[in-house]
């Protein structure tokens, strides 16, 4: 399967911790890979709004938040936490947002 992976193109030195040339293993990692640097390649993506293109880009930003240890409790929340509320305080994330971003990770549930 590793064919299928994206890999970090050779005009970028990294790309989320991943250097060029080495393939993107995390699923949401490669996925935001793509839809930033791809678009075209998943057409029913790139045919949508910019608004709505930004609101699925934030569900695979990386916060820190793990719904796994929140559901089996197994972080404080301090550390849970952290990132997320500091997006959210900058005022870097519409209520929309923040919404489709619960969904995304009870779907990963």
């Amino acid at each position: 399967m590793n064919a299928l992976l994206p890999v970090v193109a050779k005009d970028m030195k990294e790309y989320c911790g991943y250097k060029t040339g080495e393939p993107i293993n995390d699923h949401d990692i490669a996925l935001s890979y793509v839809l930033e640097r791809y678009p075209g390649a998943l057409p029913s993506y790139a045919g949508l709004p910019k608004a709505q293109r930004d609101s699925i880009k934030f569900t695979h930003c990386k916060m820190d938040y793990n719904m796994g240890w929140l559901v089996q409790a197994e972080a404080p929340p301090g550390a849970l936490f952290k990132t997320f509320k500091q997006v959210i305080s900058a005022g870097k994330a519409p209520s929309c947002d923040v919404a489709l971003y619960f969904v995304h990770w009870f779907a990963d549930l």
